[in-house]
């Protein structure tokens, strides 16, 4: 009697703390073929909703977002925003997004796209979109195929240095000089704003690079 209840408090004990880590967001994804969305900022639900849209023409798909906020938190912020996703999982997953280990959890080498925002809760957003881009390509663990990430930085000062860390496995967009650049031509030239939207999201027709 006295080993047997020993055995279940010990197996209580460890479906507990399961169920706690997985409560928090710290258990690793699974998924493979997904994409992965780093750091929390107001463009995560435009960039989500393009992913939708993407994701209607592919069979199952998932979303992993990994921010600083608490699990229940950023889930319930994205479920007020796609009360339905399709064919399209999110799963959400609490971490430091420039921490190896915590970036880790989110599986990248088995994704197929990885995504960095510039944080809004940040003094120097470009310094931890810097330091996300070292930990991921930098790591000894690190699968050997090319990662295909996208990251976003705000100085045109910092666009060398995120340049030269990503390599040629980063996309870097400075999203000040898009904008701004995409406004001064759309108010040139009437309508021309339906035609960058026609060309740059998912809706409608769309553009595949082979």
């Amino acid at each position: 009697i006295f080993v047997i209840s020993a055995l279940i408090g010990i197996i209580n004990n460890g479906l507990e703390s399961r169920l706690e880590s997985i409560r928090k967001g710290r258990s690793v994804v699974l998924e493979k073929d997904h994409t992965i969305i780093l750091g929390w900022s107001e463009q995560i639900f435009t960039v989500i909703a393009e992913l939708l849209a993407a994701n209607e023409s592919r069979g199952r798909s998932c979303i992993v977002v990994m921010g600083r906020k608490e699990k229940p938190e950023m889930e319930d912020e994205i479920r007020a925003q796609f009360p339905s996703t399709g064919r399209t999982r999110i799963v959400c997953r609490q971490g430091e997004p420039a921490d190896l280990n915590d970036i880790d959890i989110a599986n990248p080498d088995a994704s197929r796209a990885i995504i960095i925002l510039s944080p809004d809760d940040s003094d120097a957003p470009d310094a931890e979109v810097v330091k996300t881009l070292l930990a991921i390509t930098n790591n000894p663990d690190r699968k050997k195929e090319k990662y295909n990430i996208v990251a976003q930085i705000r100085d045109p000062k910092n666009l060398d240095i995120a340049r030269i860390v990503g390599k040629d496995e980063a996309e870097i967009v400075l999203i000040g000089d898009i904008i701004s650049r995409i406004m001064a031509q759309t108010c040139r030239q009437t309508g021309l704003s339906i035609v960058y939207n026609e060309l740059l999201d998912f809706d409608g027709d769309e553009i595949y690079m082979k």
